[in-house]
């Protein structure tokens, strides 16, 4: 009779432990949530992230082995035009959902076209809140996998290395000393669509500002592929497109760097839509107007794969993007010298300003 009291009370007293312990395996598992839910503050913390060299990867690659996922964080499109051979693809979000498709059987390697693994490293964490622990950061990510030649698969593979290989050089067999052509005022009739209604271009507000690649001319990472929203990440930031050089446009941009360097907490940076023959100009313009924020240009002009991501209307002269948290707050399509203002009060209205 003892022995069966004793099981009894041990039954209970195991129930009542079990009752008391963390769920965060079964959250994990069978309800793809953080444990304590998406909003408990007291979530550990993912533990420091391992990284993983490409020569690691392209030996287990060639040994066959099944042991890893390569995770590609690019977006969609850009995955599209060139990823390594076997990723898949699950593009950086600020938020990660359930259910999230990814293997738990494996090691997972998370990469991205981010200087210093930005998107990745960010990525490595959410996941670690899903139990996803297993997981290792490509060093370097895209950009170091393509300037090693390392094998690489997509609609603009053939592509990848070249320009890898010209932004390297500078870039400066495909930059031309002339300057385009003075582009006539910004906001005028025919720079609108043959349709009806005002000139939409950029993302909209509300919409998230994926990473995408540029080649820098004035930035810390001149001559190289990079991408200042991977740089920047959540910091408020202020992005104007420019179609090509003109007058206006470096009136622009002289503002557009007054009012990123007044601003201790805010970041900016210009994109040339023209693409490689605006290098020269750039360089100039930063010389002589004393530009500190970076300038660069899309490595295929109009028809880069950031013109599409960013729903960069062609026909508009400048769009400029005001983010924070990597997401946009404020769009401003055809600004002029008089209408800069708005860009402004939209950043300081942000920045928690008047």
């Amino acid at each position: 009779m003892k022995t069966l009291f004793k099981r009894i009370a041990l039954g209970y007293f195991a129930l009542a432990v079990f009752s008391l312990m963390p769920r965060t395996a079964m959250a994990q598992e069978e309800y793809g949530q953080p444990a304590g839910g998406f909003d408990d503050p007291t979530t550990m913390a993912a533990p420091p992230a391992q990284f993983i060299t490409p020569a690691d990867i392209k030996k287990m690659m060639d040994n066959k082995d099944t042991s890893f996922q390569l995770v590609d964080t690019q977006p969609e499109e850009a995955f599209a035009e060139g990823h390594i051979p076997g990723a898949i693809n699950y593009p950086w979000v600020q938020q990660v959902k359930p259910p999230v498709p990814l293997p738990r059987n494996k090691m997972l390697v998370l990469y991205c076209p981010c200087n210093h693994d930005e998107d990745s490293l960010d990525m490595y964490k959410k996941l670690a809140e899903f139990g996803y622990l297993n997981t290792k950061i490509l060093e370097g990510g895209w950009y170091k996998w393509v300037a090693l030649k390392l094998p690489v698969e997509g609609t603009d593979a053939a592509n990848a290395i070249k320009m890898a290989d010209a932004a390297a050089a500078n870039s400066s067999s495909s930059a031309t000393s002339a300057a385009a052509p003075a582009a006539g005022p910004a906001a005028t009739a025919s720079a609108r669509p043959a349709t009806s209604g005002p000139l939409v271009s950029g993302r909209q507000v509300g919409a998230v500002t994926p990473s995408f690649r540029v080649i820098d001319v004035t930035g810390k990472y001149k001559g190289q592929d990079t991408c200042y929203v991977c740089e920047y990440g959540e910091a408020p930031t202020v992005i104007g497109f420019f179609q090509k050089p003109s007058d206006e446009a470096a009136a622009l941009i002289v503002k557009l760097n007054a009012l990123v360097t007044s601003k201790k907490d805010l970041k900016g940076f210009v994109v040339m839509v023209a693409g490689p023959d605006t290098k020269d100009w750039l360089e100039k313009l930063a010389a002589d107007k004393g530009i500190q924020i970076p300038m660069v240009y899309l490595a295929k002009g109009p028809q880069d794969l950031g013109v599409r991501l960013y729903k960069i209307n062609t026909q508009a002269q400048n769009t400029f993007l005001v983010n924070d948290k990597r997401q946009v707050e404020s769009n401003f399509v055809n600004v002029t010298g008089d209408t800069f203002q708005q860009v402004a009060d939209s950043t300081n209205k942000m920045l928690g300003g008047d």
